[in-house]
């Protein structure tokens, strides 16, 4: 049986660091450009792997250059990859801003994801029914994310929605209850919600109120604070580690795909999240999208790398 199985985008990514933001209607210099495998589906697949999950990836790239360098990028991670050629439609791309204090703008060319459809993914149905955990994003149409859910939990397996970029109109409770467990930032459990959490209490009862609209429940995470939980009766918040942060592009995906393979491993909701948000402040303290991910190696000397 498949640990985790990621149905999703995959971008790759052009980032640029700045020494600081440009006004409105300036041009500056960049210190450096790096082009890279990104999109949230491929780096929530890359966490994942690197993290001792058995992957497989369900995406779609475009008949260009770009498409084959993301699948070239992605074929050494120990990922299966399972993508859709589309013609005439380019590959994602994410144009990435990292201002000096490690914190991005994205503009998103959404390109071949957005053609990925549900008799897409309903090709890969016999992969669905075998994995343990479906980790879904929201770059892809919201009909492909609902099609891959359910036949993922008709099988048994766990539905785990980041909800990312933010939707736009707010998701009404019956396409929430299509998920077994939402893992939002502030941002977007504001939207879902109508009041963004300030603080890590705060996140503690919107992850209740996101589990009471037909959830198992919801992971809310708030960044250099924290996380917040409320999960089949388990709820809690923990602190973030504190680290030397110089980038958070992927923090996001890291915790996702950290969480996805530590459940799929057995292990218990505290320990998953615990884990993954370890994993997700180290992840920014390297720079890049899926350069960024740590392994299984890295994480064992995590404590060593912290902030005293």
């Amino acid at each position: 049986m498949t640990s985790v199985t990621v149905v999703g985008s995959i971008n790759i990514d052009l980032t640029s660091y700045l020494d600081r933001w440009p006004k409105i209607g300036e041009t500056i210099s960049v210190r450096e450009t790096v082009t890279s495998l990104g999109g949230k589906g491929a780096n929530q697949a890359v966490a994942a792997a690197r993290l001792g999950a058995s992957v497989n990836f369900i995406g779609a790239v475009g008949k260009d250059g770009f498409g084959a360098e993301a699948a070239a990028a992605l074929r050494p991670e120990g990922v299966a990859i399972l993508l859709e050629e589309m013609t005439n439609t380019a590959t994602g791309l994410a144009f990435i801003d990292v201002g000096p204090d490690g914190q991005n703008i994205i503009r998103l060319s959404t390109g071949a994801n957005g053609r990925l459809s549900p008799e897409n993914v309903s090709r890969y149905a016999d992969i669905l029914r075998k994995s343990r955990v479906l980790l879904l994003q929201n770059e892809i149409g919201l009909e492909t994310s609902l099609a891959a859910a359910q036949i993922a939990r008709e099988a048994g397996a766990l539905v785990i929605m980041d909800p990312a970029p933010a939707p736009n109109p707010a998701w009404p409770a019956e396409v929430l209850s299509s998920f077994d467990i939402l893992t939002p930032n502030a941002g977007e459990a504001g939207g879902l919600l109508g009041t963004e959490p300030q603080t890590l209490a705060e996140a503690r009862e919107a992850a209740g109120a996101l589990r009471s609209l037909g959830l198992r429940g919801a992971v809310v995470t708030m960044g250099a604070d924290g996380v917040a939980w409320s999960i089949d009766g388990s709820t809690g918040a923990l602190p973030a580690p504190r680290v030397r942060s110089i980038d958070t592009v992927a923090a996001g995906d890291c915790f996702n795909g950290a969480f996805a393979a530590r459940i799929a491993s057995g292990k218990s909701i505290e320990d998953a999240i615990s884990f993954a948000m370890q994993a997700a402040a180290l992840a920014t303290t390297r720079k890049g999208a899926a350069t960024s991910l740590p392994r299984l190696d890295e994480m064992e000397a995590f404590p060593a790398q912290r902030i005293a």
